[in-house]
């Protein structure tokens, strides 16, 4: 299978802006797209030109409004800018699938121009997307290209259907927006000519990354239908650190994989995505780690005790149907990271106050217990700490000064498990009533900010603080652990690079 090309789509308002932003990337794409319905109109009649000005192949597009373009002008007027156009040295124009012109249609190939026929539909996934890229392709001389921006999980797998009713023909076909985020990573995989992006901040449609970030955080250029697929599930998922933890973490063991986010919306649907991208192991985080259990062959003590997962790793043998089977390392990384800080094998006696009793407290709880360590759990709604106490065999308070004063018995580290502290709230402090006597260690699970309200002021009181960064750096080494069968290579330089 041929490997995909990367175009940069260049936004700017003039040609000599979109010139810079093209040497600026140039060592990360292999061709460009110009974006004219972007430029002003000043800039039109040197279209010609443009091409002369770099070594790369270049599409010329003149994307109208209904398409999800700029251009508002009539279209008598765009067919005349792209005739101007094309006197330069363009290798392609891109042309919509209701352009009908054909006698203009003839006139580029004359030019020794080639066609993109494409089409986008920013409402979903056409139930007849195979039949319109097939009934493209019919043009002679020209490439097909479909964007379509997926509404939800099921209409990504109908995507990914879409690349294997398509697979024998050259076409560019890419999902737009979060959830079809996946398919322009994977494109040499699936089967598009090309995928594209933009520069910071200057998007040419949804769903566009940086050519850096492609080619250095993907490895776009070395993916393959033999890659290794992982990646992390939920809602939202975009702003997720994980995939500057796996992906470096990848490239060091050298490992051909990749590590994606997966906008998920519903499970079952999902597995069915995994099933078809045949994916490894993957990540699970907000709202999906009760829901993942019912999906699991096989789950460890972790998911049981705390009825959350948000690992899956998918188990082959070749004997046995594979299986999907989960494990909750929230805890376990929460725990190494504490015994690397206080450089302890274990934490059989020590005395623990863990503040909240949601579902980060529950994974925590289970794993400090596991430990051997003592723990009172301590959380404004009283039954609520009461109710996981009682699971656990731990002591329990209410955020009052009863519970603040049974804290000093509980002090040798103290555990903030709640969204107090986290942006936007990052002013509140979950136990203002506490005093820090400054022989705590003190562990923030918040981490951003970095510096929580409690971090600094029990800093200031000379306690030992852990900031919130470590459990996620501790939960995914251990997951990274599960997903390779290797240590995390570069601990230090990833804890840097976050």
């Amino acid at each position: 299978m041929k490997k995909s090309l990367i175009c940069l789509a260049v936004t700017e308002t003039t040609l000599g802006k979109n010139l810079n932003t093209i040497l600026k990337y140039r060592n990360s794409i292999d061709m460009v797209e110009l974006r004219a319905d972007f430029l002003d109109k000043a800039e039109l009649p040197f279209l010609h030109k443009f091409p002369r000005m770099t070594d790369l192949p270049i599409i010329l597009t003149i994307r109208k409004k209904t398409d999800g373009g700029k251009f508002v002008s009539d279209e008598r007027q765009r067919r005349q800018l792209l005739g101007n156009g094309i006197q330069g040295n363009y290798s392609y124009i891109d042309l919509e699938e209701d352009f009908t012109d054909n006698d203009f249609s003839k006139r580029i190939k004359k030019k020794g121009v080639k066609i993109i026929r494409s089409f986008h539909d920013f409402s979903g996934v056409p139930h007849d997307l195979s039949r319109r890229i097939k009934a493209l392709a019919k043009s002679p001389g020209e490439l097909p290209k479909a964007a379509v921006m997926p509404q939800s999980t099921s209409e990504v797998y109908r995507l990914l259907q879409c690349y294997k009713e398509c697979d024998h023909m050259d076409k560019i076909l890419l999902g737009m927006g979060t959830f079809g985020f996946p398919t322009r990573i994977l494109c040499s995989s699936l089967g598009s000519y090309l995928t594209y992006c933009s520069a910071p901040g200057a998007s040419a449609a949804p769903g566009h990354i940086d050519p850096v970030t492609l080619t250095d955080l993907y490895r776009f250029r070395e993916i393959s239908p033999k890659t290794f697929v992982y990646g992390i599930i939920g809602n939202p998922v975009m702003h997720t650190f994980s995939p500057c933890i796996h992906n470096p973490g990848f490239a060091r063991i050298g490992l051909d994989a990749v590590y994606l986010p997966f906008h998920v919306d519903s499970i079952k649907d999902f597995m069915e995505v995994a099933e078809f991208l045949d994916i490894r192991g993957f990540s699970v985080t907000i709202p999906h780690k009760e829901n993942i259990i019912q999906f699991l062959d096989k789950k460890d003590q972790s998911v049981t005790q705390v009825a959350a997962c948000n690992t899956v790793v998918k188990e082959e043998s070749t004997h046995k149907p594979a299986r999907y089977c989960g494990v909750n390392t929230d805890g376990i990384g929460f725990v190494e990271a504490l015994k690397e800080r206080l450089n302890k094998t274990s934490l059989d006696g020590l005395k623990v106050t863990t503040i909240g009793a949601g579902g980060a407290a529950k994974a925590i709880v289970f794993a400090l217990v596991s430990e051997g360590a003592e723990v009172l759990i301590i959380n404004r709604t009283v039954h609520r700490a009461e109710k996981l106490a009682d699971s656990f065999h731990c002591a329990w308070a209410g955020l009052d000064d009863d519970g603040l004063l049974k804290m000093q018995d509980y002090s040798d580290i103290i555990v903030q498990t709640t969204s107090l502290g986290m942006e936007p709230n990052s002013n509140m402090d979950p136990v203002p009533g506490y005093t820090f006597k400054g022989h705590e260690t003190v562990y923030d699970i918040v981490y951003k900010p970095e510096m929580t309200l409690l971090l600094k002021r029990a800093q200031k009181a000379g306690c030992s603080i852990i900031l919130g960064k470590e459990m996620l750096l501790g939960q995914a080494f251990v997951q990274f652990r599960l997903f390779t069968g290797k240590e995390y290579p570069d601990k230090a330089g990833v804890r840097i690079l976050l």
